[in-house]
């Protein structure tokens, strides 16, 4: 309720009035807005630090994958699956003073191999503005006594990982991470995100190969040696897509960017495009989009306790460059399970 009731009449009407306003469902774009009731919010913020509403949004929808503990000082091999593993020498941890950890340190491991968890994770598939094609992406995290580890100096580890098809691809490059946020124990959303390529002196791919079953071809698996940890990504650059621009969604007023967060999914590559809020316009917008494939187009809003969701498919934009969408409330475990299917 806006206001308490008061023991005079006046003061109870203006209530009720309010009441009955705020009751109104938040995609009729006819209603009077009140200061100070988030569902009313129709304000976009000028700053690019994240708002709680989309930190919850990430806290909700993704997932830690894995995770493990060893003892620093012995280092261990931790097989968390068929498809991922790491291999740590001894004493490979130090913490932020820059002592070496031998104590107990817990390993967790974010791993985005669909299209749904690069959304979840609140992450594009691109370098900058340019397209990737992405094949695996994974954020490591190493923590003991509640502080954030990084790697000893002039020690490196190994990551083994693949894809669902035990295949490396071909051109596969490495990406690190580009955070703008210091680092945390908590995966937080980060507005200036970016994936950079890197040099061999950072990462050094190779091709792991495994017997496969009786009869069966050679599994193959992606080996990268680093002394690196937080995001690494194994994409590659997508030429030869025909024409690409830009294009804006534009969602009703109280969807804003406190409270949404709208991606792109290409059905021909493993791509996804966050679109970023524009300002001048109030609405999210992206460039080089691809304008002759087919794409998905899916917003994530969170508004009080409230989840929506959006969600078109179109076979090409070609002249298209503005979409209007009206999201829909809908559980998280609904939004989650409709994510998987793009």
């Amino acid at each position: 309720m806006l206001f308490k009731l008061s023991k005079y009449y006046l003061f109870a009407a203006i209530g009720l009035v309010l009441i009955a306003s705020c009751n109104k469902e938040i995609s009729d774009g006819n209603f009077t807005t009140y200061a100070g009731n988030e569902q009313n919010d129709t304000s976009w913020s000028y700053s690019t630090i994240t708002s709680l509403a989309l930190q919850r949004i990430s806290d909700s929808t993704s997932i830690y994958k894995y995770n493990d503990t060893l003892l620093g000082s012995n280092g261990k091999t931790i097989i968390f699956s068929d498809h991922f593993s790491l291999i740590l020498p001894p004493n490979a941890f130090v913490n932020n003073a820059g002592a070496i950890v031998t104590g107990a340190i817990s390993i967790r491991v974010i791993l985005l191999d669909e299209k749904s968890e690069f959304i979840r994770s609140i992450k594009s598939s691109l370098n900058n503005e340019n397209l990737l094609e992405s094949d695996l992406a994974f954020c490591i995290i190493a923590t003991a006594y509640g502080q954030e580890l990084s790697i000893a100096p002039g020690v490196n580890y190994k990551i083994r990982v693949g894809n669902k098809d035990d295949i490396v691809k071909q051109n596969m490059k490495v990406y690190k991470g580009d955070e703008s946020i210091v680092y945390t124990t908590q995966l937080l959303v980060d507005p200036l995100f970016n994936w950079n390529e890197n040099t061999a002196l950072d990462y050094l791919q190779s091709v792991f190969k495994q017997p496969g079953n009786s009869g069966s071809k050679e599994i193959e698996r992606y080996e990268i040696t680093t002394n690196k940890l937080r995001w690494i990504s194994l994409a590659r650059p997508l030429y030869n897509i025909g024409n690409k621009g830009k294009f804006n969604i534009i969602l009703p007023p109280n969807f804003t960017n406190k409270n949404t967060i709208a991606f792109i999914t290409t059905d021909d590559y493993n791509s996804v495009i966050q679109l970023k809020p524009e300002l001048s316009s109030r609405s999210f917008a992206a460039n080089n989009i691809p304008l002759q494939k087919k794409i998905h187009i899916v917003t994530i809003s969170l508004i009080g306790t409230q989840f929506y969701y959006s969600e078109q498919s179109i076979k090409a934009l070609n002249n298209t460059p503005v979409l209007s969408l009206k999201p829909q409330k809908k559980t998280l475990g609904s939004i989650i399970a409709d994510l998987k299917k793009l």
